[in-house]
């Protein structure tokens, strides 16, 4: 004889237990279990769609545009550079002069005044009266020469006085600072038309100076002198000497 088939409603206890076991199962571990679940599923889904180990790649993608953007930087500081020195060069290009690149170190009377002091001295060819230029102009003289550094008279030194011409007007005189410390060019013939705007550049009778060099802009005409016989001409000078880091010496080739 075969058994009866089994008839859930003649045990209705133990269908009530059976209930009441998964419920509790449900409500203590069902938030971790699911939620376990879930995540095992996106994190399959995350690999089929981006492949496996997308966050890694993405990292090491970021670090190398970081690298790149640096790379760049600096090649763009490097042809900043570049186009200064050719200007520089294209200003002593007609001098037989040797061009030498230095960086100021710091200045002897502080932060913005006073004599530069340049990281090249006379391992480098340095020489006294080496002359000093900037990107913008004139800047001064070389007077002491160490192994590795020199001092440069600037400008606004008053031991520095430079021939110059102005440009269009062609008036000839002596670049000096006063001592109320403003740049002037001294005992310029009175009958010369200057006027402000005119460009001042070292003269041919500047002695250790080559011609052409762009000394800075007249700003002001003075009548000075005995009976009022010579102009003063009050310059604003090309290169700001107060910021100016990057600077080349022009080496005579004959030293």
């Amino acid at each position: 004889m075969a058994p009866a088939p089994y008839n859930p409603r003649r045990h209705p206890g133990k269908r009530l237990l059976s209930y009441t076991a998964l419920s509790l199962l449900l409500l203590l571990f069902g938030s971790a279990l699911f939620g376990g679940v879930f995540s095992w599923l996106g994190a399959r889904f995350s690999d089929l769609l981006y492949g496996t180990g997308a966050f890694e790649e993405e990292a090491q993608m970021r670090e190398i545009l970081a690298e790149l953007m640096l790379e760049n930087a600096s090649l763009r500081e490097d042809a900043i550079k570049a186009e200064r020195y050719r200007n520089l060069l294209g200003m002593t290009r007609t001098s037989r002069s040797i061009a030498l690149a230095g960086l100021v170190l710091y200045r002897t009377e502080g932060l913005t005044r006073g004599n530069l002091i340049i990281d090249r001295g006379s391992r480098d060819g340095v020489v006294r009266n080496s002359v000093c230029v900037s990107p913008d102009g004139l800047v001064g003289v070389v007077s002491v020469v160490e192994e590795a550094q020199c001092e440069v008279l600037t400008l606004e030194s008053p031991q520095v006085h430079v021939s110059c011409i102005t440009y269009p007007s062609g008036a000839v005189g002596i670049l000096r600072t006063s001592p109320s410390g403003d740049l002037e060019l001294v005992d310029v013939d009175l009958s010369e038309n200057v006027a402000p705007g005119d460009k001042v550049l070292t003269s041919r009778y500047g002695g250790i100076y080559p011609d052409g060099l762009l000394v800075g802009d007249v700003i002001e005409v003075r009548v000075a002198g005995r009976e009022g016989l010579a102009q003063t001409l009050l310059v604003e000078a090309a290169t700001d000497l107060s910021r100016v880091s990057e600077v080349l010496l022009l080496i005579p080739e004959d030293r």
